[in-house]
Protein backbone atom coordinates (compact mmCIF):
# COMPACT_ATOMS: atom_id res chain seq x y z
CA UNK A 1 0.00 0.00 0.00
CA UNK A 2 1.24 3.51 -0.73
CA UNK A 3 2.35 6.17 1.67
CA UNK A 4 0.65 9.56 1.40
CA UNK A 5 2.86 12.63 1.83
CA UNK A 6 0.92 15.75 2.75
CA UNK A 7 1.75 19.45 2.90
CA UNK A 8 -0.78 21.16 5.22
CA UNK A 9 -2.63 24.30 4.18
CA UNK A 10 -2.32 27.14 6.68
CA UNK A 11 -2.23 29.90 4.05
CA UNK A 12 -5.29 31.79 5.22
CA UNK A 13 -4.21 31.84 8.86
CA UNK A 14 -0.72 33.06 7.98
CA UNK A 15 -1.43 35.59 5.24
CA UNK A 16 -4.99 36.71 5.93
CA UNK A 17 -6.11 39.18 3.23
CA UNK A 18 -2.84 39.20 1.25
CA UNK A 19 -2.53 35.47 0.58
CA UNK A 20 -3.11 36.01 -3.17
CA UNK A 21 0.10 38.08 -3.36
CA UNK A 22 2.28 35.38 -1.87
CA UNK A 23 3.90 32.46 -3.65
CA UNK A 24 2.71 28.86 -3.64
CA UNK A 25 6.01 27.06 -3.80
CA UNK A 26 6.80 23.62 -5.13
CA UNK A 27 7.32 21.33 -2.09
CA UNK A 28 10.80 20.09 -3.00
CA UNK A 29 11.44 18.35 0.32
CA UNK A 30 8.08 16.57 0.08
CA UNK A 31 8.87 15.34 -3.42
CA UNK A 32 12.20 13.94 -2.18
CA UNK A 33 10.45 12.16 0.70
CA UNK A 34 8.12 10.43 -1.74
CA UNK A 35 10.86 9.61 -4.25
CA UNK A 36 11.82 6.30 -2.68
CA UNK A 37 8.32 4.89 -3.20
CA UNK A 38 7.03 4.81 -6.74
CA UNK A 39 3.39 4.29 -5.66
CA UNK A 40 3.45 7.10 -3.10
CA UNK A 41 0.94 9.93 -3.29
CA UNK A 42 1.61 13.64 -2.72
CA UNK A 43 -1.23 15.87 -1.56
CA UNK A 44 -0.23 19.55 -1.47
CA UNK A 45 -3.19 20.97 0.41
CA UNK A 46 -1.98 24.54 -0.04
CA UNK A 47 -1.61 24.27 -3.81
CA UNK A 48 -4.91 22.41 -4.18
CA UNK A 49 -6.79 24.71 -1.79
CA UNK A 50 -7.85 21.84 0.48
CA UNK A 51 -8.97 22.03 4.09
CA UNK A 52 -9.12 19.06 6.45
CA UNK A 53 -12.46 17.93 5.02
CA UNK A 54 -11.03 18.10 1.50
CA UNK A 55 -8.07 15.94 2.49
CA UNK A 56 -10.39 13.34 4.01
CA UNK A 57 -12.40 13.20 0.78
CA UNK A 58 -9.18 12.73 -1.21
CA UNK A 59 -8.13 9.78 0.97
CA UNK A 60 -11.42 8.03 1.63
CA UNK A 61 -11.16 5.66 -1.35
CA UNK A 62 -7.39 5.07 -1.11
CA UNK A 63 -5.79 2.15 0.70
CA UNK A 64 -3.03 3.86 2.66
CA UNK A 65 -0.08 2.39 4.54
CA UNK A 66 0.91 5.62 6.33
CA UNK A 67 0.23 9.36 6.16
CA UNK A 68 3.27 11.61 6.54
CA UNK A 69 2.66 15.31 7.20
CA UNK A 70 5.55 17.65 6.36
CA UNK A 71 5.10 20.69 8.58
CA UNK A 72 7.41 23.00 6.71
CA UNK A 73 8.02 24.88 3.51
CA UNK A 74 11.40 25.64 1.98
CA UNK A 75 12.35 28.27 4.56
CA UNK A 76 13.44 27.19 8.05
CA UNK A 77 10.91 29.46 9.77
CA UNK A 78 8.06 27.63 8.04
CA UNK A 79 8.33 24.53 10.22
CA UNK A 80 7.43 26.67 13.22
CA UNK A 81 4.50 28.32 11.46
CA UNK A 82 3.20 25.02 10.04
CA UNK A 83 3.61 22.79 13.09
CA UNK A 84 0.21 23.52 14.64
CA UNK A 85 -1.60 23.00 11.35
CA UNK A 86 0.11 19.62 11.01
CA UNK A 87 -0.77 18.61 14.58
CA UNK A 88 -4.43 19.55 14.06
CA UNK A 89 -4.49 17.63 10.81
CA UNK A 90 -2.89 14.59 12.43
CA UNK A 91 -5.65 14.36 15.01
CA UNK A 92 -8.35 14.79 12.36
CA UNK A 93 -6.94 12.13 10.04
CA UNK A 94 -6.35 9.66 12.87
CA UNK A 95 -9.93 10.12 14.04
CA UNK A 96 -11.27 9.00 10.64
CA UNK A 97 -8.70 6.58 9.21
CA UNK A 98 -7.15 3.65 10.98
CA UNK A 99 -3.64 4.41 9.72
CA UNK A 100 -0.51 5.75 11.38
CA UNK A 101 0.06 9.47 10.89
CA UNK A 102 3.57 10.90 11.26
CA UNK A 103 4.54 14.59 11.48
CA UNK A 104 7.98 15.72 10.27
CA UNK A 105 8.97 19.35 10.85
CA UNK A 106 12.70 19.19 10.17
CA UNK A 107 14.74 17.53 7.46
CA UNK A 108 15.66 13.98 8.40
CA UNK A 109 17.64 13.29 5.23
CA UNK A 110 20.42 14.91 3.22
CA UNK A 111 18.76 16.53 0.17
CA UNK A 112 22.12 17.07 -1.53
CA UNK A 113 22.36 13.27 -1.94
CA UNK A 114 18.86 12.76 -3.37
CA UNK A 115 19.60 13.36 -7.06
CA UNK A 116 17.40 15.49 -9.31
CA UNK A 117 14.10 16.84 -8.01
CA UNK A 118 11.19 14.59 -9.14
CA UNK A 119 8.89 17.35 -10.41
CA UNK A 120 6.81 14.70 -12.19
CA UNK A 121 5.32 13.87 -8.79
CA UNK A 122 3.96 17.43 -8.52
CA UNK A 123 1.17 19.22 -10.36
CA UNK A 124 3.35 22.10 -11.55
CA UNK A 125 0.51 24.28 -12.97
CA UNK A 126 -0.80 24.73 -9.41
CA UNK A 127 2.23 26.70 -8.25
CA UNK A 128 2.65 30.47 -8.55
CA UNK A 129 5.37 33.04 -8.06
CA UNK A 130 5.30 36.01 -5.68
CA UNK A 131 3.55 39.00 -7.22
CA UNK A 132 6.82 40.98 -7.47
CA UNK A 133 8.78 38.09 -9.00
CA UNK A 134 6.49 37.99 -12.03
CA UNK A 135 6.34 41.74 -12.71
CA UNK A 136 7.08 42.26 -16.38
CA UNK A 137 6.58 38.55 -17.11
CA UNK A 138 3.71 36.87 -18.98
CA UNK A 139 2.66 34.56 -16.12
CA UNK A 140 3.23 33.52 -12.50
CA UNK A 141 4.46 29.99 -13.26
CA UNK A 142 6.79 28.88 -10.47
CA UNK A 143 9.31 26.23 -9.55
CA UNK A 144 12.18 25.86 -7.10
CA UNK A 145 15.57 24.21 -6.96
CA UNK A 146 18.70 24.52 -4.79
CA UNK A 147 22.48 24.27 -5.00
CA UNK A 148 23.24 24.11 -1.27
CA UNK A 149 21.67 23.63 2.15
CA UNK A 150 22.19 25.44 5.46
CA UNK A 151 24.39 28.54 5.58
CA UNK A 152 28.07 29.42 6.05
CA UNK A 153 27.16 32.39 8.31
CA UNK A 154 25.75 32.63 11.84
CA UNK A 155 23.21 35.42 12.45
CA UNK A 156 21.71 35.72 15.94
CA UNK A 157 18.09 35.63 14.77
CA UNK A 158 18.50 32.69 12.38
CA UNK A 159 17.49 29.06 12.97
CA UNK A 160 18.57 27.46 9.68
CA UNK A 161 20.97 24.94 11.15
CA UNK A 162 18.28 23.72 13.53
CA UNK A 163 16.00 23.08 10.54
CA UNK A 164 18.54 21.41 8.25
CA UNK A 165 20.28 19.51 11.05
CA UNK A 166 23.40 20.18 9.03
CA UNK A 167 26.17 22.66 8.43
CA UNK A 168 26.65 24.22 5.01
CA UNK A 169 26.72 21.62 2.23
CA UNK A 170 26.83 21.93 -1.58
CA UNK A 171 24.97 19.98 -4.26
CA UNK A 172 26.29 18.82 -7.65
CA UNK A 173 25.79 21.79 -10.06
CA UNK A 174 24.76 19.39 -12.83
CA UNK A 175 21.69 18.44 -10.80
CA UNK A 176 20.66 22.10 -10.60
CA UNK A 177 20.92 22.33 -14.38
CA UNK A 178 18.85 19.16 -14.74
CA UNK A 179 16.18 20.62 -12.44
CA UNK A 180 15.93 23.91 -14.32
CA UNK A 181 15.81 22.20 -17.71
CA UNK A 182 12.94 20.06 -16.43
CA UNK A 183 11.05 23.12 -15.20
CA UNK A 184 11.53 25.04 -18.44
CA UNK A 185 10.41 22.03 -20.51
CA UNK A 186 7.21 22.10 -18.42
CA UNK A 187 6.63 25.79 -19.18
CA UNK A 188 7.96 27.13 -15.86
CA UNK A 189 10.37 30.07 -16.16
CA UNK A 190 9.98 31.90 -12.81
CA UNK A 191 12.32 30.00 -10.52
CA UNK A 192 13.45 30.32 -6.92
CA UNK A 193 16.95 29.26 -5.90
CA UNK A 194 16.16 27.97 -2.41
CA UNK A 195 19.69 28.33 -1.02
CA UNK A 196 19.90 30.35 2.17
CA UNK A 197 22.74 32.11 0.35
CA UNK A 198 23.32 31.49 -3.37
CA UNK A 199 25.07 34.69 -4.46
CA UNK A 200 28.55 34.29 -3.01
CA UNK A 201 32.04 33.64 -4.28
CA UNK A 202 32.05 29.87 -4.42
CA UNK A 203 33.06 27.64 -7.30
CA UNK A 204 29.73 25.83 -6.99
CA UNK A 205 27.78 29.03 -7.63
CA UNK A 206 29.92 29.91 -10.63
CA UNK A 207 29.61 26.38 -12.03
CA UNK A 208 25.81 26.53 -11.83
CA UNK A 209 25.82 29.90 -13.59
CA UNK A 210 28.18 28.74 -16.32
CA UNK A 211 26.07 25.63 -17.00
CA UNK A 212 22.91 27.73 -17.33
CA UNK A 213 24.61 30.26 -19.59
CA UNK A 214 26.14 27.56 -21.79
CA UNK A 215 22.71 25.94 -22.27
CA UNK A 216 21.18 29.29 -23.28
CA UNK A 217 18.85 29.25 -20.29
CA UNK A 218 20.02 32.64 -19.00
CA UNK A 219 17.87 34.37 -21.61
CA UNK A 220 14.82 32.29 -20.72
CA UNK A 221 14.57 31.96 -16.95
CA UNK A 222 13.72 34.50 -14.27
CA UNK A 223 15.58 33.33 -11.16
CA UNK A 224 15.50 34.95 -7.75
CA UNK A 225 18.03 34.10 -5.05
CA UNK A 226 19.36 35.26 -1.68
CA UNK A 227 22.52 37.35 -1.37
CA UNK A 228 24.48 39.29 1.25
CA UNK A 229 25.98 42.72 0.93
CA UNK A 230 29.40 41.31 1.77
CA UNK A 231 29.35 38.29 -0.58
CA UNK A 232 28.99 39.81 -4.04
CA UNK A 233 31.34 41.56 -6.46
CA UNK A 234 30.85 43.37 -9.73
CA UNK A 235 32.11 40.36 -11.67
CA UNK A 236 29.92 37.87 -9.78
CA UNK A 237 26.83 40.01 -10.41
CA UNK A 238 27.52 39.93 -14.15
CA UNK A 239 27.94 36.14 -14.00
CA UNK A 240 24.65 35.79 -12.14
CA UNK A 241 22.76 37.99 -14.58
CA UNK A 242 24.05 36.05 -17.61
CA UNK A 243 22.73 32.89 -15.93
CA UNK A 244 19.22 34.31 -15.68
CA UNK A 245 19.31 35.63 -12.10
CA UNK A 246 17.08 38.69 -12.42
CA UNK A 247 16.27 39.25 -8.72
CA UNK A 248 18.50 39.19 -5.64
CA UNK A 249 17.19 39.44 -2.08
CA UNK A 250 19.57 41.19 0.32
CA UNK A 251 19.25 41.00 4.10
CA UNK A 252 19.99 44.63 4.96
CA UNK A 253 17.92 44.38 8.15
CA UNK A 254 18.72 47.71 9.84
CA UNK A 255 19.74 51.19 8.81
CA UNK A 256 21.62 51.57 12.07
CA UNK A 257 25.12 50.17 11.68
CA UNK A 258 25.59 49.37 15.39
CA UNK A 259 22.36 47.37 15.52
CA UNK A 260 23.23 45.50 12.34
CA UNK A 261 26.67 44.60 13.65
CA UNK A 262 25.18 43.55 16.99
CA UNK A 263 22.98 40.98 15.26
CA UNK A 264 26.14 39.49 13.68
CA UNK A 265 24.66 40.34 10.30
CA UNK A 266 27.90 41.82 9.10
CA UNK A 267 30.22 44.76 9.64
CA UNK A 268 29.35 46.42 6.35
CA UNK A 269 28.55 50.12 6.52
CA UNK A 270 25.60 51.95 5.01
CA UNK A 271 27.96 53.34 2.37
CA UNK A 272 28.89 49.76 1.48
CA UNK A 273 25.18 48.89 1.27
CA UNK A 274 24.55 51.80 -1.10
CA UNK A 275 27.53 50.82 -3.25
CA UNK A 276 26.44 47.17 -3.61
CA UNK A 277 22.82 48.06 -4.30
CA UNK A 278 23.89 50.43 -7.06
CA UNK A 279 26.30 47.81 -8.42
CA UNK A 280 23.43 45.31 -8.52
CA UNK A 281 21.19 47.75 -10.37
CA UNK A 282 23.99 48.45 -12.83
CA UNK A 283 24.11 44.70 -13.54
CA UNK A 284 20.40 44.87 -14.48
CA UNK A 285 19.34 42.77 -11.50
CA UNK A 286 16.25 43.81 -9.56
CA UNK A 287 16.45 43.84 -5.78
CA UNK A 288 14.37 42.74 -2.82
CA UNK A 289 15.54 44.62 0.26
CA UNK A 290 14.76 42.84 3.53
CA UNK A 291 14.43 44.99 6.66
CA UNK A 292 13.47 44.29 10.25
CA UNK A 293 12.03 46.52 12.94
CA UNK A 294 12.18 45.53 16.57
CA UNK A 295 15.79 44.65 17.36
CA UNK A 296 16.32 44.78 21.11
CA UNK A 297 18.14 48.14 20.88
CA UNK A 298 15.69 49.67 18.39
CA UNK A 299 13.97 52.96 19.14
CA UNK A 300 11.66 55.06 16.99
CA UNK A 301 14.75 56.94 15.85
CA UNK A 302 16.72 53.84 14.79
CA UNK A 303 13.69 52.34 13.04
CA UNK A 304 13.33 55.62 11.17
CA UNK A 305 16.97 55.26 10.10
CA UNK A 306 16.07 51.87 8.62
CA UNK A 307 13.09 53.23 6.71
CA UNK A 308 15.07 56.22 5.44
CA UNK A 309 17.82 53.91 4.18
CA UNK A 310 15.23 51.72 2.44
CA UNK A 311 13.70 54.73 0.70
CA UNK A 312 17.12 56.01 -0.31
CA UNK A 313 18.07 52.63 -1.81
CA UNK A 314 14.73 52.49 -3.67
CA UNK A 315 14.82 48.74 -4.35
CA UNK A 316 12.24 47.28 -6.71
CA UNK A 317 10.65 45.51 -3.75
CA UNK A 318 11.12 45.71 0.00
CA UNK A 319 9.97 43.43 2.78
CA UNK A 320 9.40 45.10 6.13
CA UNK A 321 9.25 42.62 9.00
CA UNK A 322 8.86 42.82 12.71
CA UNK A 323 11.63 40.97 14.50
CA UNK A 324 10.74 37.29 14.82
CA UNK A 325 12.34 35.25 17.56
CA UNK A 326 12.44 31.62 16.46
CA UNK A 327 13.28 28.66 18.68
CA UNK A 328 16.64 27.27 17.68
CA UNK A 329 18.24 30.71 17.28
CA UNK A 330 20.68 32.39 19.64
CA UNK A 331 18.33 35.37 19.84
CA UNK A 332 15.53 33.16 21.17
CA UNK A 333 17.69 32.06 24.09
CA UNK A 334 18.71 35.66 24.81
CA UNK A 335 15.15 37.01 24.73
CA UNK A 336 13.89 34.16 26.88
CA UNK A 337 16.61 34.91 29.43
CA UNK A 338 15.41 38.53 29.51
CA UNK A 339 11.93 37.34 30.40
CA UNK A 340 10.33 38.60 27.17
CA UNK A 341 6.83 37.29 26.44
CA UNK A 342 7.53 35.39 23.21
CA UNK A 343 5.17 34.00 20.56
CA UNK A 344 3.99 30.45 21.12
CA UNK A 345 1.45 29.59 18.44
CA UNK A 346 1.93 29.45 14.67
CA UNK A 347 -0.42 32.41 14.18
CA UNK A 348 1.58 34.47 16.65
CA UNK A 349 4.67 33.91 14.47
CA UNK A 350 2.89 34.73 11.18
CA UNK A 351 3.62 38.36 10.24
CA UNK A 352 0.35 38.94 8.33
CA UNK A 353 -1.94 37.04 10.70
CA UNK A 354 -4.53 38.98 12.75
CA UNK A 355 -3.06 37.17 15.76
CA UNK A 356 0.59 38.02 15.04
CA UNK A 357 2.49 38.76 18.24
CA UNK A 358 5.38 41.21 17.71
CA UNK A 359 8.10 41.15 20.33
CA UNK A 360 9.04 44.30 22.26
CA UNK A 361 12.36 46.13 22.28
CA UNK A 362 14.16 47.57 25.27
CA UNK A 363 12.34 50.87 24.62
CA UNK A 364 9.18 49.99 22.69
CA UNK A 365 6.20 47.69 23.01
CA UNK A 366 5.57 45.05 20.37
CA UNK A 367 2.47 46.92 19.20
CA UNK A 368 4.49 50.10 18.69
CA UNK A 369 6.96 48.18 16.55
CA UNK A 370 4.16 46.64 14.49
CA UNK A 371 2.45 50.02 13.96
CA UNK A 372 5.73 51.45 12.70
CA UNK A 373 6.19 48.51 10.32
CA UNK A 374 2.72 48.97 8.83
CA UNK A 375 3.22 52.71 8.40
CA UNK A 376 6.65 52.09 6.82
CA UNK A 377 5.11 49.72 4.26
CA UNK A 378 2.61 52.36 3.14
CA UNK A 379 5.16 55.17 3.08
CA UNK A 380 7.59 53.14 0.96
CA UNK A 381 5.21 51.71 -1.62
CA UNK A 382 3.14 54.88 -2.02
CA UNK A 383 6.18 57.08 -2.59
CA UNK A 384 5.90 58.88 -5.97
CA UNK A 385 9.60 58.43 -6.72
CA UNK A 386 9.32 54.68 -6.16
CA UNK A 387 6.21 54.35 -8.31
CA UNK A 388 7.83 56.35 -11.10
CA UNK A 389 10.89 54.10 -11.03
CA UNK A 390 8.70 50.98 -11.13
CA UNK A 391 6.68 52.28 -14.05
CA UNK A 392 9.86 52.78 -16.04
CA UNK A 393 11.20 49.34 -15.15
CA UNK A 394 8.13 47.11 -15.36
CA UNK A 395 5.39 49.22 -16.91
CA UNK A 396 2.06 50.61 -15.79
CA UNK A 397 0.60 47.19 -14.97
CA UNK A 398 3.11 46.71 -12.13
CA UNK A 399 2.31 50.18 -10.78
CA UNK A 400 -1.41 49.36 -10.72
CA UNK A 401 -0.65 46.11 -8.88
CA UNK A 402 1.38 48.01 -6.28
CA UNK A 403 -1.42 50.52 -5.75
CA UNK A 404 -3.91 47.69 -5.33
CA UNK A 405 -1.54 46.00 -2.86
CA UNK A 406 -1.24 49.11 -0.68
CA UNK A 407 -5.01 49.54 -0.60
CA UNK A 408 -5.49 46.26 1.32
CA UNK A 409 -6.19 46.84 4.99
CA UNK A 410 -4.26 44.52 7.29
CA UNK A 411 -6.08 43.87 10.54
Amino acid sequence: MPKVFVKPNDKKRQYSRVQHLSAIETPVWLSFMSKAQEDSIIVDMEAEGLDEKGLVLRLKDVSVDEVVLLATGSHPSAHIQQSEAADRLKKGVEAIFDVPVRVENRLFFDPTAMGAIPYEKLRLPLYRAHNWHSWGRPDRSYGATFSSISCPFKCDFCCVKDFYRSDYRRRDPRLVLEDIKALVSSGVTNIKMMDELFALEHKGTREVCELLRAEGLGEVVNIWAYARIDTVSEDLLKVLRRAGVRWLAYGIESGNEAIRAGAMKGKFTNDHVRSVIQMTKDADISIVGNYMFGFWDDTFETMRETLDLAKNLNCEYSNFYCMSVYPGSRLYDEMKARGVDLPLTSEEFAQMSPNFKPVPTKALSGREVMAFRDAAFSEYFCDPGYLSMMGGRFGSHAVEEIKAMTSIEIR
